[in-house]
């Protein structure tokens, strides 16, 4: 079984050693670099645009850099297969012609896990974002929305 999640917080009324080892991992990824706002060259098509929708949003918290390129280019690259796999299913069906599965059924639901594994890796989901500033995995039932979204608003720290 795995522990807890490390909180990431720089909340003054939360643990020390929780936000001195956020405020270390912050000043580390400082020295990294801010992500790169141009997709790499190999990205084309739908993954490029993804990669250019992306990039604001994840550079705006500060917590993406560009030692996280390579996940941020796979989620781009997942993101153009879903695509491509649910055309494919739209134009040719759940079952083919020939009675058999399509196989871009497969491949649709194969990348959909891929992209949910990697937008939870980014913060990019509301469950995620609230782990985040709880510090470990909540159910649905335990969130109090009200006060994640006002600490939103805020723009608290600990967010």
């Amino acid at each position: 079984m795995a522990g807890r999640k490390m909180k990431v917080t720089t909340n003054q009324s939360d643990r020390a050693d929780q936000r001195n080892r956020t405020e270390n991992v912050l000043a580390a990824s400082a020295e990294i670099g801010q992500l790169q706002k141009t997709p790499p060259r190999y990205l084309t098509g739908i993954a490029f645009r993804a990669w250019n929708e992306l990039w604001p949003i994840l550079t705006k918290g500060g917590l993406v850099n560009q030692a996280d390129k390579a996940i941020v280019a796979s989620l781009c690259e997942q993101l153009s297969v879903k695509r491509l796999a649910y055309e494919n299913v739209i134009k040719n069906g759940i079952v083919l012609a020939n009675g058999r599965k399509n196989p871009a059924c497969a491949v649709l639901n194969d990348s959909t896990t891929k992209v949910k594994s990697l937008t939870d890796s980014l913060g990019l989901n509301p469950q995620a974002r609230i782990s985040i500033l709880s510090g470990n995995d909540i159910d649905d039932s335990e969130v109090d929305v009200t006060s994640v979204i006002e600490k939103m608003k805020k723009g608290d720290g600990s967010w």
